[in-house]
This record gives C-alpha cells, structure tokens and sequence, in this order.
C-alpha cells in the first residue's frame, strides 16, 4: 500500500480526476439510494399491511359514513375498518400562546390495525370514548409544558386527552399530525348527522381483510349489488361509477386515483421512483467506467512496477490480489468522500425531491454491513480487468521498453460510444424538462393569475358588501370579487346523469365580478352584461339559471338551439336545474396540466349562499407586502378571527408543478455530474489511445506529418466514436422525450435544435478534453519512440 499511496502523491491529477471522480458519483449514489429505499418501504413497518385495502371507483376513493359498516355486513372477511379525516384546530397553551393542531379523525381501531406506538394508553380503550383524543408528547408538551396531560381537556373542553402517541413515523402515506381523535367527534367538524348521511362522499376508509381473501372476487361481488338501481351506494346506483377496486395498503401511497376530500394522503409518483432508480444504476455503470479508464490510462506507467515485483518473485495472482487491494482503498477513499458531500447537499437535496433523509440516523448496524458489501462489490469490479491487463506485461518487455499493451479494441471503443451517448440522451432530457417546467409555470391560462390574493376564511360572519366596500378602500388594491370555486384550484367536482348516460363537470359559482376580475373573454350568446344576467329577480321569475359553459360540454349537455335553454342533468336522486345558456367558455387551464380537462360550469352563487373564496387583484405597480397586510388587519376585525388563510395565486400555480421542477432540477445537476465524468472519461481514453498510437505518430512524422495533421488524425478518430454514438442517441432521447411529454395534455414540441445544441456542446467537450493530449503528442520528437527499434 505504501507504493500505491506514493504513486498516488505523485500523480495528483490522475488521484484527483479518480477520487473526486468516484466520490461525486457515489454521493449521487448515497443520496438515491436512500431515498428509493424510503419511498420503497412506506409503511413496511405494519405487521398487517398486507391484509389492509382501501375501496375505491375508478374516479375517487372517497365513500360515506355509513358505507364501511355496510360492507363488513356484506363481507364476512372483513374483520375490522377504520374511517379517516383530517382537519385543524388553533388552542392555547397554558401560557396564553396560540398554536394549530393538525389533527385526524379515526375510529378506535386506528391502533390495532396499523402499528402505530402508544406511549401511554391502551391501543383497544384509548379511542374508545366519543370525546377522546390522543396527542403526540411533543403537542402535549408545547400546550402544558411538563404537566401530565391525561385526563386535559382541548377544544372548549370538548375533547378529552386519553392516551399519548409516538409522532406518525415520517415514511408512512399517513401525515405526521399532532394526534388523533375519536371518530364520532366528526358531527362537531363536519355538522351534525354526518355520520348517517349517505351522499356525502368525503371520507377515506380502510379495511381489514382476513388472511388469504379472494380480494378480485369480493369486489366483483360489491361491484354488481353497487350497481343496482336501489343501492345505497348512490355513486354506483346513479351510473357515475361503474366500477369497485380495492387497493393494497401500501399500493395506496403510489395510486393516483385514491383521492379522499377529506384525507390528504401522503403520495408519491412511482414512475419519478422508477426514474430515480434508473438514475441510480446508470450513475454506478458510468462511474466504474470511469475509474476503469482512468486506471487503464495509467496500466503503462504501472507496468514497471508490477515488471519489478514479477523479477523479485511475486506471481501473477499475488499481483492481481494487489492492484485488487488498492482498487479497494481507492473506493474506500471515494465513498468517504462522498458520504462528506452527501452530509453537505443533504438539505439541498431534501428540499428538492420533499423528503426528510435524515442521513445521521440512516447509518444503522444493518446498513453499515450492506455498505461494506456494496464497497467490497465495488472495489472488485472496478479494479479486475485492469489488475488482469496489467498483471499480463511481460517483465522483460517492460524493463527494455518495448511493452506494446492493448487490450480489445471493442472494449475501448465500447466504453467511449457508451460515455457519449449517456451524456448526448441526458443533456437533450434535460434540456426538454427545463423547458417543459417553464412552459407549465408561465403557459398563457386563459386568465389572469398576477397580483391576486386569495383568502379562504370562512365568510357565515362578514357581510359580502361592507367587506368588499372596505377592501376596495384600500390604495393599491383594483377589485374584489367572491366565489365558491375559481380557476386556480378550488374547483367542485360534480357528477351528473343525461338518460342512462353520466359525465363529470366542474363546477365554479361566481359573482358578477368574476369573468372581469379573471380577465376571461368568452364568446357571448346572451348580449348582455353579467350584472343583468347576475340579477336574482330575473333568476326567479325565469326559473332559468343563466350559465357558461366550455365547448367540450355544449357537446354534452346540447342546448335548444332556439332558447339556449339545457338541463344539465341529475345527480343521485335528484332533479336536474334547468340554465340559460349565456355565454361559450374559451379554454381556460383551470386543472394541472398534466391532468385532462373536463367539461367546465360557471353559474351564479344562489341568493344568500356564503361564498368558499375572497379575491382581491391588486394593481400592477402596487406593492404586494403592503397591500397583503392591511388585507389581512380588515379581513382579522371584520371576520373576528386570529389567524387568515390565504395565498397568492401566482404561488399556488408554482406549486402545482413543484415536483416536475424539483425532478428538473436533479436532473439536471446528473447530467452536468455525467458531462464531468464524460470529460474525464474522453481525458483517460485519450491518454491510453495515444500511447498506444505513439509509434505511429514517430512514423507519421519522420515521413512528413506536420503537426496539423497529427492532431486532426487523433481528433477525427473520437469524432467517428462520437458520430455513432450520436446517431444511437438522438432516436433514443426522441423517444423517451416524446412518451414523457404525452403525459401531459399541454406541452412544448420537441424543437430540431435542441438536439443539435446538445450534440455541439458534448462534441466541443470532448475536443477539448483530446486536444491538449493530442497536441502535446504531435509536438514529441519521434526519436524517443523509434531508438529501440
């Protein structure tokens, strides 16, 4: 090892290109890895989780509260279920200090059938009164210090504390919520005889099978008695769903489609799991191909020393087990230095991908010894084939200076097609996925996003006029309009039946003031102002609810083409409302991009009904800080509350496609990592394949070669290995692009010049990693290459 550590001292740069090479691949590599592991385990930690399903139709996964008890009945595998809602409550603690508890509503089988810990209580009794609740020690201590909180009261006395739990262990698709309350406490939340009503479908349920049910069969079975005419279960008996589903436990973490109103499940996307997992591989391949070319850059300054050591008696074997030992210390050295970087990004790192690593506590007994394995594994791959070609020099050879080394062509050649093609595919993605997230956040909508603040307190308490009269009141501040629903997220989804037809809508009620204060040019089919068109009176006495409607659902719903007049169907059991049509909707992106439109409704809210939003649109030059906090002081005096809801639209729209940016951004930072070890990679190869050629070029010359030409002898030949791997990487890349960007409805074209971009910038890489090997070469006096022979 002393030998290999001088050798190391006296090479700097190829110990530097090799450690820091290495080790920024292996801190990608620790960083993913850990975080695949995570999002791969959530909830492994259950003893039951593979005999727990969620319910759900093909559109949602959200059932009524008296629908779980239905099915146990109808499904004697069903050994228990467990209802879910979330909500949250401001309390003070003992020293007058308000704080917000984020809380969930669950049945008194929450502790036996998911294996959550109690720290104090029974988990059979803890949930069983109908005011009971159970906190996490750290709310109970930031509400009543180190008092004992069993047997406290919160909530206006209300609820009554039972039991003390461990917080919710962050890889779960349950959130890390301050604690838990009994279920029947829902009535005080959601208003009385919620629990007995079934066409409110807003709750989660999950249910406890027993071990080795035929779960496709039950919920066949549920599918046809749902879809009877007169099943309670009025989502299916209504034909708006069709179809019953129950999904694994853990599948739910992954499942699109298990949506509860009430429930905001943990989730993720398992197709960025699958990408980052690829991600992960491709970076481990890349950087041993790496080290393996930099070591075989070297096997010739190497081969004197491995010549002495076969003089002096060492075999061949004793020799390999060597360079073994020292492929092992270099990746040692390497992951250590990338568990430092890994420490250093790894807040950076958590910010993008939404996730908590918590490196310090990852490196437990059981992970170590996989660490050791993957370092051993490593070591070997990394470090056989150049210990094999080494170990082959003949000593001879090697102490007169005619060793001519080469190992198959194929493989060099192979290794630097590979580099360039990985590097030309992930700098064309990478390109495309910065311009798609741009495009998402700044595409034209249909409406106007900037300077608008929206609030969603609860308005049962504020007159509507005086509010508005008094935020109008303030400078800066341009229009103030109400709604229940708007174009930037808070829409209502509702499902509606023509004949023995159904089809999903959104639905916004407006006032007057909406399609001004949104910017929204509709093509009118009623000549009339939306004040007129918004007059109550005239509502009653046509009976005829004035709409606009998308063009998607003119094709829906067809209104007479004499009175505009079109029912727009019946939901359950109920009758359909008649509307005037008003006005044709220009195509407003009121949905995340990647997600289909549906047919779009904007009506008038009903005389007296409390509108879901507050809008406020400032002026272009006002200032946002200023205007946002007199909002707030009215909206504080006037609603009687301490705390306001509220955001801006333009952040709401960010936050939509914060994780395709985030993803756009790792990848990014990969492939800047990938064009690095490219370099190095062309650096190393172009070392070997000039020494190789080092006759050649002696030759060359004393026949007449001027330097000129040798140099462009050399860079033509990495031109022709780039030039193919070009022409594998550019169908590929079109590719992969293209299926990503089909699953968004609105996206970028994949434009030529991106390619070409992405193809001139690894190409002037790679000439200026060859050039200076290549130039110092065509400089050398050929008689140091032909004396010998």
């Amino acid at each position: 090892m002393r030998t290999y550590l001088k050798y190391l001292s006296r090479n700097k740069l190829y110990t530097f290109v090799s450690v820091f090479g290495l080790a920024f691949s292996l801190m990608f590599v620790i960083l993913l890895g850990f975080y695949v592991y995570g999002e791969k385990s959530v909830d492994s930690f259950h003893s039951k989780a593979d005999c727990i399903y969620m319910l759900r139709s093909e559109h949602h996964a959200s059932l009524p509260n008296p629908a779980p008890q239905y099915i146990q009945e109808l499904i004697p595998e069903v050994e228990n279920y467990c209802r879910v809602a979330n909500f949250s409550h401001y309390i003070r603690t003992i020293h007058g200090e308000k704080i917000k508890l984020s809380l969930l509503l669950v049945d008194k089988s929450f502790f036996t059938m998911f294996d959550f810990k109690l720290k104090e209580g029974d988990a059979r009794q803890v949930l069983s009164g109908h005011n009971s609740i159970v906190l996490t020690r750290e709310a109970a201590t930031k509400i009543w210090d180190n008092e004992n909180p069993i047997g406290k009261t919160v909530f206006d006395d209300k609820l009554t504390v039972s039991g003390i739990m461990d917080v919710i262990p962050y890889y779960s698709q349950f959130p890390q919520v301050d604690g838990v309350v009994s279920y029947d406490f829902i009535e005080e939340v959601y208003g009385e005889n919620i629990l007995d009503k079934w066409g409110h479908y807003k709750f989660a349920a999950y249910f406890l099978m027993k071990p080795y049910t035929d779960i496709s069969t039950k919920a066949k079975m549920l599918e046809n008695l749902f879809t009877q005419k007169d099943s309670r279960m009025v989502l299916w008996s209504s034909g708006i769903a069709k179809e019953v589903h129950f999904v694994p436990f853990r599948a739910c973490y992954y499942d699109p489609l298990v949506i509860c109103q009430s429930f905001f499940i943990r989730k993720n996307n398992n197709t960025k799991v699958k990408i980052l997992t690829g991600i992960v591989l491709l970076i481990l391949i890349i950087a041993i191909l790496n080290y393996i070319n930099m070591t075989m850059a070297q096997a010739g300054f190497r081969g004197r020393e491995a010549a002495i050591r076969r003089l002096l008696g060492s075999s061949r074997m004793g020799l390999i087990r060597k360079f073994l030992y020292e492929s092992f210390l270099m990746t040692v050295i390497s992951f250590t230095v990338g568990i430092l970087l890994a420490f250093l990004v790894e807040a950076s790192f958590n910010e993008i991908l939404e996730t908590k690593l918590d490196l310090v506590h990852r490196f437990t007994p059981e992970v170590i010894v996989v660490i050791a394995f993957f370092i051993i594994m490593l070591s070997i791959i990394s470090g056989i084939l150049p210990a094999l070609v080494i170990s082959r020099f003949k000593p001879v050879e090697v102490i007169k200076g005619t060793l001519r080394y080469r190992i198959k062509s194929t493989y060099s050649k192979f290794l630097i097609v590979f580099q360039y093609f990985v590097s030309v595919v992930l700098l064309i993605c990478s390109f495309f996925i910065l311009m798609q997230s741009y495009y998402l956040i700044h595409t034209d909508l249909g409406f106007r996003t900037r300077g608008i603040m929206l609030i969603y307190n609860n308005m049962d308490s504020i007159p509507q006029a005086s509010l508005r009269q008094e935020l109008q009141k303030i400078p800066g501040v341009d229009m103030v309009s109400y709604s229940c629903g708007n174009p930037i997220g808070s829409t209502n989804n509702v499902s509606f039946n023509i004949g023995d037809e159904s089809y999903i809508t959104w639905e916004m009620m407006v006032d007057s003031l909406f399609f001004d204060f949104f910017e929204i040019k509709y093509t009118p089919v009623i000549h009339e102002t939306p004040d007129v068109l918004f007059n109550s009176d005239r509502f009653n006495q046509t009976h005829l609810m004035p709409a606009w409607i998308s063009s998607s659902m003119v094709n829906v719903v067809k209104p007479d083409p004499n009175t505009g007049e079109f029912t727009r169907g019946t939901y359950a059991h109920s009758d359909g409302l008649t509307h005037l049509l008003a006005g044709i909707l220009p195509e407003l992106k009121y949905r995340p991009l990647n997600e289909g439109l549906l047919p779009l409704l904007i009506h008038p809210m009903k005389q007296g009904q409390y509108p879901w939003t507050t809008m406020v649109r400032i002026h272009e030059q006002a200032d946002r800080k200023t205007v946002e906090k007199a909002v707030v002081t009215i909206y504080k005096r006037m609603g009687h509350v301490d705390e306001v809801d509220y955001r801006w639209a333009e952040d709401l729209i960010r936050e939509r496609y914060r994780s395709q940016t985030h993803l756009s951004q790792l990848i990014t930072a990969f492939t800047l990592l990938t064009l690095v070890i490219m370099t190095m990679g062309v650096f190393a190869m172009s070392l070997y394949m000039i020494k190789q050629k080092e006759k050649e070029i002696a030759l060359r010359k004393v026949n007449g070669a001027t330097e000129t030409m040798i140099l462009k002898m050399l860079n033509l030949q990495s031109m022709k290995w780039f030039a193919i791997a070009l022409l594998i990487a550019i169908p590929v890349s079109y590719w992969v692009m293209n299926r990503w960007l089909q699953t968004f409805t609105y996206h970028i074209s994949l434009s030529w010049w991106v390619f070409v971009a992405a193809a001139i910038i690894v190409m002037l890489l790679s000439l200026v990693s060859t050039s200076s090997q290549s130039w110092r070469a065509s400089r050398v006096d050929p008689v140091k290459y032909l004396k010998n022979e």
